[in-house]
C-alpha cells in the first residue's frame, strides 16, 4: 500500500518545538523530516485499520440527484 509512486502534498503548521523534536528524531534515525512524518502517519493508519478490524475504504461519491 504504501510503496506506491508519493505524489500527494499536504501542508499543516507545527509548533517551533514539535518541529525540533521531530527533526532531531528524524536525523537519530538518518532519515528526512518529511520521511519521517509519512512513516508516522503510515502507522497511525495502519494501526487504526488494526484497531478498527478493517481497511479504510473510500465512500462512494453521491451525485446531487442521488443527495435529495
Amino acid at each position: 500500500m504504501y510503496d506506491e509512486v508519493l505524489s500527494e502534498r499536504i501542508a499543516f503548521r507545527l509548533t517551533p518545538e514539535v518541529r525540533r523534536k521531530l527533526a532531531l528524531w528524524a536525523r537519530e534515525e538518518h532519515r528526512t523530516l518529511a520521511n519521517l512524518v509519512f512513516a508516522l502517519v503510515c502507522q497511525a493508519i495502519d494501526a487504526e485499520e488494526q484497531r478498527r478490524g478493517h481497511a479504510f475504504e473510500p465512500m462512494p461519491v453521491q451525485t446531487e440527484r442521488e443527495s435529495r
